[in-house]
């Protein structure tokens, strides 16, 4: 079930560069920032509301609500660099980018306590390799607004790695209620975080636009419900069944179904040295966490091994 949760999850966050692309085009970042939780917030609140009246949930003032909550103040803040990423860089240079994240969470998780393999700083530089090439302007002189959005990019990688980091130690912490762990209510409190920080943002830039057209206004509904509701929910309810780490190897599916619908919907296309950078990238993620993974079977046998 963890593994279809998070394959859930990376399908419907997976659509979420082509939806932003579409958005930015009529409003901007701030904007699509604020709709994108004014719409997601009252959705997941009715889905926990209706769970805890038929008891098939906790109530959600029965749950520790502050770490929760804080959780989504700092997503709110991972949102607002992704949609300013995603407006200064082409959209597959963006998802390759923001993509490293499970490698970083695999070093993120050997630095809160296992030992770094050899294999996973192998596969760190490849990665490494592998950005490098997906960003050609590097070489040609770049831009300043794609430089800044690729570095903007990658700082948003490693804060959604110590996200996910943090997301796992909160959804499982059940100490002093036994569904103080419930996926739903940790998107829900969360995403009340995520809120404030976008009114926040909406007010210190001067106000919000709203998109003209009609499939501007799909998109931003996309956004909040498939991109955030149903993407955070599946997300929690598979990291609590894997662990960050396995759960971000499955995630590594999301930047070959992103890059599809990058192609099929927006005519993206990708010089061959970005192809390669692409792979590189994937096998890299793909690596970290296979070494993640083999490392924490090894170090459980012997538990099991004892309890027999």
């Amino acid at each position: 079930k963890g593994i279809i949760w998070i394959l859930t999850s990376a399908l419907a966050y997976s659509v979420f560069t082509v939806m932003a692309k579409r958005l930015l085009e009529e409003i901007e970042p701030t904007d699509v920032l604020f709709w994108r939780f004014v719409i997601a917030t009252p959705v997941i609140w009715i889905v926990v509301l209706v769970r805890a009246k038929s008891a098939r949930g906790p109530n959600p003032l029965h749950v520790e609500w502050h770490p929760r909550f804080a959780m989504g103040l700092l997503f709110g803040v991972l949102a607002w660099f992704a949609f300013v990423g995603v407006d200064k860089l082409p959209g597959d240079l963006y998802v390759i980018i923001i993509y490293t994240y499970p490698a970083m969470v695999a070093v993120g998780a050997r630095l809160l306590g296992r030992p770094a393999s050899r294999q996973l700083w192998t596969a760190l530089a490849i990665t490494m390799v592998g950005i490098v090439l997906t960003v050609p302007e590097i070489f040609d002189g770049a831009e300043g607004a794609a430089m800044f959005g690729f570095a903007l990019t990658i700082l948003n990688a490693a804060l959604y790695a110590g996200y996910i980091l943090y997301s796992e130690r909160i959804v499982n912490d059940t100490k002093g209620h036994q569904l103080a762990g419930d996926s739903f209510v940790a998107a829900a409190w969360g995403m009340i975080g995520s809120l404030l920080v976008a009114v926040a943002v909406a007010v210190g830039s001067g106000g919000v636009s709203v998109p003209e057209t009609g499939i501007a206004v799909l998109c931003m509904v996309g956004l909040g419900v498939v991109s955030t509701v149903v993407s955070q929910t599946a997300f929690f309810l598979g990291v609590t069944k894997l662990g960050p780490a396995p759960a971000a190897l499955v995630a590594a599916s999301e930047p070959v179904m992103a890059l599809t619908w990058l192609v099929l919907f927006l005519d993206e296309s990708m010089r061959a040295i970005q192809v390669l950078g692409a792979a590189l990238v994937i096998v890299g993620v793909v690596w970290s966490q296979r070494t993640n993974v083999s490392g924490s079977s090894r170090r459980a046998a012997p538990v099991e091994k004892g309890k027999t």
